[in-house]
């Protein structure tokens, strides 16, 4: 490539030439690149200061521990929404039709138990990492005085959201789709070449003619301008994976709280260009890894944006509060 590559914005000198080498930090996931993209202190607490290894001295390392396994009410609800579809997804599968009101039971419960489990919890009990057993909900942790109503309403969202799985002529095509035997349900996304390993985990993939579908469930509404890039990085996946031309993928982002459906198509250039973006956020993990792995804490600055510091599970040892 001349030494030169397509970024999302137009021509850099950073160059696809200059392999990754196995000492490099190299291992890339949205999920990560958001974190550090939204805070440098929560991107610290997350991936180094909350690790329990003896390397880690990070004096708080048991308290951040802890407080990595809070929830607050989106997380939450999202993931019941996540288990909860891919439960009705295989038993479709199967040929089994799971109705809605059995679906809104059975997520309905598991977030009671949540909230029920946060309001009961005694300080210094243990918490549980596995899905089956009740989270403690940071908006109780942290005692907010509107607490129950905030997740309320995120009930309220989840709601909405599995009744329009279910319901909606929106989404339909997706759902016949995941009843085919082919299908793959929550299936890894784990791709690695010269330049770096991608992981992630992509919501259903299946098969119409030539095409192959991609879908990933939002429990929200559209608001993240990085969506797309979410989904570009399925496509690199799926282009590996199941050797593939790009004109071959179709991206959906469904939106079920709002039912509605973004699509993307792919093509060699945007691939190209997230091949750039991921090369450049892991440019930027290098250079701050060398402070997280010494713990220099300091080296991390929080955002302090009020948005983004309501939601965080670390706002009781980050020095924004």
């Amino acid at each position: 490539m001349d030494g030169k590559q397509l970024t999302l914005f137009g021509i850099s000198e950073v160059g696809l030439d200059s392999k990754v080498s196995e000492s490099n930090f190299s291992n890339w996931s949205y999920s990560r690149r958001k974190v550090l993209e939204q805070c440098a202190r929560r991107y610290y607490y997350e991936y180094y200061g909350s690790i329990l290894k003896k390397s880690n001295n990070d004096p708080q390392k048991e308290k951040l521990n802890f407080l990595k396994k809070l929830q607050n009410r989106y997380l939450r609800t999202g993931d019941i929404l996540h288990f909860v579809v891919r439960w009705y997804l295989k038993k479709l599968q199967e040929g089994e039709r799971i109705l809605l009101d059995q679906l809104l039971r059975w997520a309905q419960e598991v977030y009671h138990r949540d909230i029920n489990y946060s309001q009961q919890y005694k300080q210094g009990s243990p918490l549980f990492d596995d899905f089956r057993q009740p989270k403690l909900m940071q908006e109780y942790y942290y005692k907010l005085s509107d607490a129950q109503s905030l997740c309320s309403d995120a009930e309220k969202r989840l709601v909405s959201a599995l009744k329009n799985f279910v319901k909606s002529q929106n989404i339909v095509q997706y759902r016949e789709g995941a009843a085919h035997p082919s299908a793959l349900i929550e299936v890894p996304a784990h791709m690695k070449n010269n330049y770096f390993f991608l992981r992630g985990k992509v919501d259903l993939v299946y098969w119409k003619n030539d095409k192959i579908i991609i879908v990933d469930w939002k429990t929200g509404g559209a608001s993240s301008s990085d969506d797309s890039l979410q989904m570009l990085a399925y496509a690199l996946w799926a282009k590996t994976e199941f050797e593939l031309p790009p004109n071959s993928i179709i991206l959906n982002l469904v939106y079920l709280a709002d039912n509605t459906v973004s699509t993307f198509s792919v093509n060699e250039k945007k691939l190209l260009r997230v091949e750039a973006r991921i090369l450049q956020d892991l440019d930027r993990m290098q250079e701050v890894d060398s402070y997280g792995t010494r713990g220099i804490v300091e080296a991390f600055t929080p955002c302090a944006q009020q948005k983004v510091c309501d939601l965080c599970e670390y706002r009781e040892v980050c020095p924004k509060e």
